[in-house]
């Protein structure tokens, strides 16, 4: 199904998810590998993330695994190759599949309530739009500034503003609540950065992985201000 290889290794251990699990606990795949997948691979991602903004929820997948072991989040049980470290904050730990390392974490969102959806392209549950949109908002204002980040997360959602567009309004909502008017000042900060260095811009995108056709999509995005309603 999905053409760039990490993102079939991904694919692979997602399938191994026990997706009924996941989903009585109100944990969802998300962050940027996600957005990644669901918007046509535009550009490459290597992590997993789930986030669970339910703290029975979060309280059911912290039993179930220990030091050595994720437990009942996978039917198939994966190799590990660093071990499972859990706290009030997350789950966390690297799985190996083809020789190739993966991070894995699940996250307890704490700031904002998070809704789930299933899609065709992926196994288990994610996000929705709404959510995905804020979740990325919310990660703009805490690292948009670090240049070491690539601008990833003003470049997702400018995709995902291009793409889906009708539940960014709510995302606003959503991400206003938690962090007030700052997600809409950050955002445009950093979206001005990527328009007035293009050698930084070409950068990131390279370093992202960007496909061409999606290189157009920001490229415009950014010189036009279409679809930005920050802007």
């Amino acid at each position: 199904m999905f053409e760039r290889p990490h993102h079939r290794r991904i694919l692979q251990l997602l399938e191994r998810m026990d997706d009924r699990f996941l989903a009585d606990a109100g944990c969802c795949f998300g962050g940027g590998t996600c957005a990644a997948l669901l918007l046509d691979e535009y550009r490459e991602s290597v992590d997993i993330d789930f986030l669970c903004a339910s703290g029975p929820g979060y309280r059911q997948l912290r039993s179930t695994v220990t030091n050595q072991s994720l437990g009942a989040l996978f039917r198939t049980t994966p190799q590990l190759m660093r071990d499972v470290r859990a706290d009030r904050y997350g789950i966390r730990t690297v799985l190996e599949i083809d020789n190739t390392p993966i991070k894995f974490e699940i996250v307890l969102e704490a700031r904002i309530q998070l809704g789930c959806e299933r899609v065709p392209q992926l196994p288990i549950p994610v996000l929705n739009r709404a959510s995905q949109i804020a979740e990325k908002l919310l990660a703009n204002s805490d690292r948009g500034a670090d240049r070491g980040t690539c601008a990833r997360d003003a470049i997702d959602l400018i995709m995902m503003f291009h793409h889906w567009g009708e539940p960014r309004a709510q995302a606003w909502e959503i991400a206003e609540r938690a962090y007030g008017p700052l997600v809409r000042a950050d955002l445009e900060k950093t979206l001005a950065r990527l328009a007035g260095d293009p050698a930084w811009l070409t950068d990131c995108l390279s370093r992202l992985q960007v496909k061409e056709s999606a290189r157009h999509i920001i490229r415009g995005c950014l010189s036009e201000r279409e679809g930005l309603p920050v802007l």
